[in-house]
């Protein structure tokens, strides 16, 4: 049964309070990381600034790509991994909860996409010469995560959503389903660390900093911000500890995966 299938994966969830926990982490992941672009960083715009005829600045528009991708993987991603686990709503129904999750990953790619499309814009838009793309360790990690995002997500829509594999097939799938959903977030998560890193390096060296100045708030809330990455990874990855033996520690229904469905096929 495909009951027996999930409890071979995973036991009950943890605490209603510690999910709440969980979101309270990411949603402060999200706010640092938005002070940052907005006070420290000049916020966003939908297009580069004008300095002369010759030169302009596209930092605003680039801005948008952190922003983006904190709503893409602490956020909605992260969520989207808790929604089977550990939902806001406890009484949502199997295919409520599966509904949720494909609805808040494909959120997570639009904002994935939009933000790419931010960075690549603006690097190309910039004058008086046009920044490079695609040669920093963060962007080969980037590279490999939207390798991941894309098999995940294409693999999760056509095995369990539509036009859905075999109950068979998707029971097969379930621990590689479940495993690229966890990798593609992590991989984010690490993405995105090394991109804070990144920037901070380019905000560093264009502002001249040394000595009291890297204790200033343009470098040390990135600092903050990469501690509250890491916590969102452990708290969301702790919902998903499989107990060595869950039907012996009381597994229930609340850890249903993709392949319970409500009918029998």
């Amino acid at each position: 049964m495909a009951q027996n299938a999930a409890l071979r994966y995973l036991g009950p969830p943890p605490q209603y309070g510690f999910s709440i926990l969980t979101r309270i982490i990411q949603l402060v992941t999200v706010i640092l990381i938005a002070v940052w672009v907005w006070q420290y960083l000049g916020g966003v715009s939908l297009r580069p600034k004008a300095i002369n005829s010759f030169t302009n600045d596209t930092g605003m528009l680039f801005n948008w790509h952190p922003f983006l991708m904190a709503l893409a993987f602490p956020l909605l991603m992260g969520e989207a991994l808790l929604s089977y686990r550990a939902p806001l709503a406890k009484n949502l129904s199997v295919p409520q909860r599966k509904l949720m999750h494909a609805a808040l990953h494909t959120l997570a790619v639009i904002c994935v996409i939009l933000a790419l499309i931010a960075a690549f814009t603006s690097h190309t838009l910039k004058r008086p010469v046009p920044t490079p793309n695609l040669y920093s360790p963060h962007s080969y990690l980037g590279i490999m995560t939207m390798i991941l995002l894309g098999a995940q997500f294409f693999l999760g829509a056509a095995a369990f959503l539509w036009p859905k594999f075999s109950k068979s097939a998707r029971e097969t799938l379930v621990p590689y389903h479940m495993f690229l959903g966890r990798a593609t977030f992590i991989a984010g998560l690490a993405t995105m660390a090394v991109g804070i890193q990144e920037k901070v390096g380019f905000v560093v060296s264009a502002k001249g900093l040394s000595g009291a100045g890297l204790y200033s708030g343009v470098v040390r809330l990135p600092a903050a911000i990469e501690v509250f990455l890491v916590l969102t990874g452990l708290l969301v990855m702790w919902h998903h500890l499989a107990p060595g033996n869950p039907a012996a520690e009381g597994a229930t229904t609340t850890g249903l995966l993709p392949t319970d469905e409500a009918e029998s096929a």
